[in-house]
């Protein structure tokens, strides 16, 4: 059993471990993101790898940065991020060190008064740096970020609600609910629980509330995202339903069927999913 000592010194060393990993990157040969250098990554992490007019960018990165206006309608360049704008947001990051990996290019600021930290969005995420999805989208970084009181007897004796695994003794990757004061999750976990149920479908687990559980995850950083699901029933018995994008479907396709009719379709030369 480490004591606490000896802990602290081990979350040194990973840190320490993690700084060099971001120092030492190679180059890469596809695609980078201008507002943090990264290739594509992963999107839930970094949003949506977006590329058009020889310009890439993440989608949390274009939110994210200090000082970029949204300008334009939600058609037009980057989900209204006007392509001239981002450059000249570009422009200013190349001034500004991020103090993760030591390099240029750190678009992102943290918004606490007088703390003149700057940062990549993956480095930030590497070193408990934290940012909101919504008002103002502000960033934090790893000393000034938004924090809970979670008592110490909760962690270590009892298990992640979603996953059932033991929670990490690192605070930072641990979140608890603000309804069921007791009960703590992954991080990790309510993520990926936003992602699949959305802003409309995303309540507390355990006690199903609507209210203070989606505000206090938005509050420490959770990215909720406001997606409603396009759904299509069977066209030939109505009786179920599939979401468009689990079963890989067109905006252009009109027909479905579900595996109890598609038979009968395919006996006419039609397959599932038919138009």
């Amino acid at each position: 059993m480490k004591t606490i000592k000896e802990k602290k010194a081990c979350q040194r060393l990973r840190k320490s471990a993690k700084t060099r990993r971001l120092t030492q990157r190679k180059p890469s040969s596809g695609p980078v993101c201008r507002l943090c250098f990264q290739e594509p990554g992963d999107p839930d992490k970094l949003g949506e790898f977006l590329q058009k007019d020889n310009l890439s960018v993440h989608y949390f990165c274009l939110i994210l940065s200090s000082k970029l206006p949204q300008r334009g309608q939600s058609n037009r360049g980057f989900h209204g991020f006007l392509p001239e704008d981002i450059k000249k947001e570009v422009a200013r990051a190349s001034r500004k060190v991020c103090f993760v990996c030591k390099k240029k290019g750190a678009a992102i600021k943290c918004q606490k008064d007088q703390c003149l930290k700057n940062f990549h969005l993956p480095c930030g995420q590497e070193r408990g740096c934290l940012s909101q999805f919504f008002g103002e989208y502000k960033s934090f970084c790893e000393k000034h970020r938004p924090t809970q009181d979670i008592q110490q007897g909760n962690v270590g004796e009892e298990s992640c609600v979603l996953c059932c695994e033991e929670l990490s003794q690192a605070s930072v990757e641990n979140i608890q609910s603000p309804c069921c004061s007791q009960t703590v999750y992954h991080r990790t976990c309510i993520q990926k629980y936003a992602y699949t149920s959305a802003k409309h479908f995303f309540k507390c687990p355990h006690c199903n509330n609507r209210e203070e559980f989606p505000q206090e995850m938005l509050r420490m950083g959770i990215h909720i995202p406001d997606r409603r699901w396009s759904r299509i029933l069977c066209a030939t018995c109505g009786s179920h339903g599939t979401h468009r994008d689990c079963s890989f479907l067109r905006s252009n396709n009109k027909k479905w069927e579900c595996e109890e009719c598609a038979p009968s379709a395919e006996a006419t030369g039609l397959g599932e999913g038919a138009v």
